[in-house]
């Protein structure tokens, strides 16, 4: 097996996102995220993603980029060497400074090297132009974070999506394996499942996994953590329930433990509710660094309810 489908078949099922924890002053709170690595690990995660949003990299100096990620990388190594680390440059970097995170990384042992455009659109061909020009001058398997984009030529409309044609040309770009889909489109999404996923695996993003279920019906084999940040274990038992397709055990998971998370997410946002119950669940504190601020007290009282109602409706204890 080439290491182009060996790095496609490791990235099957749950890929599980790292979440930067901060300390009271909004200092990055290593020890925190050393411990968290490792219980993802001893709960079954295998695949692990610095992730531009979840692990803050738009709060970090480029300094405390290249640190995280590569605390990342040792300490992810260091649990199991056959463990995948996909490592991420910023949101906003030119595409010189790309080639230069991705170098970086790659020697220092990532698997692969999340890559996004965070400039302005203006043609089809800017779009491509920049990935290649990526892809030509580093020697790294590649993951692109595709998600909307700003319209740099119309605020009609503000934000466009990639093109099929564009996303088709990245996926025959050889080191490019796998491709976060994150336009949260389910008929966007099903297009690329059916004419991109031979080429790259397809990881959902945003709609957890009902979502993904729609779309792995048209090729996609992955999705980005969501609840399961928590605990490994229920995205994997999930998996595993999928591939033996036990329908009841799915639904259950899905309706006792991601819907009513699903709920409260979508009243105070995705990246302060999971850290909210990351620190119910005993993971670490749920600080944040501004200008993001953490749920207020008062707030997690309605937290630790839907917490306490999760817990108490789940088939296997999953929560601390």
């Amino acid at each position: 097996m080439s290491k182009h489908f060996y790095i496609r078949n490791k990235l099957k099922g749950p890929i599980f996102s790292i979440i930067t924890p901060f300390n009271k002053k909004g200092k990055i709170d290593y020890l925190a995220l050393k411990k968290y690595l490792k219980y993802l690990y001893l709960n079954g995660a295998r695949n692990f993603y610095v992730m531009v949003y979840n692990s803050r990299l738009s709060l970090l100096t480029e300094k405390e980029i290249l640190k995280l990620n590569i605390f990342c990388i040792e300490e992810v190594k260091r649990l199991s060497k056959n463990n995948i680390i996909i490592c991420a440059e910023p949101y906003h970097c030119s595409s010189e400074q790309s080639i230069r995170y991705i170098n970086y990384f790659k020697k220092k042992g990532a698997d692969l090297v999340s890559v996004i455009f965070g400039e302005k659109f203006y043609s089809n061909e800017q779009l491509f132009n920049h990935f290649k020009f990526i892809h030509h001058k580093t020697n790294c398997y590649l993951l692109l974070h595709q998600q909307p984009i700003e319209n740099g030529v119309s605020n009609k409309p503000s934000n466009v999506n990639y093109s099929i044609s564009v996303l088709n040309k990245i996926s025959k770009l050889k080191r490019f394996v796998a491709m976060k889909e994150d336009a949260k489109n389910n008929f966007y999404t099903k297009e690329i499942c059916k004419k991109i996923s031979k080429n790259m695996t397809i990881i959902t993003s945003g709609g957890g996994k009902r979502q993904w279920l729609k779309a792995a019906k048209h090729g996609s084999t992955s999705w980005l953590s969501g609840v399961s940040n928590l605990n490994p274990r229920i995205a994997i038992d999930f998996y595993d329930y999928y591939k033996n397709n036990e329908k009841k055990k799915i639904r259950m998971i899905i309706e006792s433990i991601e819907d009513p998370f699903f709920k409260i997410k979508d009243k105070y946002g995705w990246h302060l509710t999971i850290k909210a119950f990351l620190e119910i669940n005993k993971n670490f504190k749920r600080y944040e660094r501004s200008p993001l601020k953490e749920l207020s007290n008062k707030e997690m009282i309605k937290i630790k309810t839907i917490f306490k109602k999760i817990k108490k409706h789940q088939s296997k204890n999953y929560f601390k």
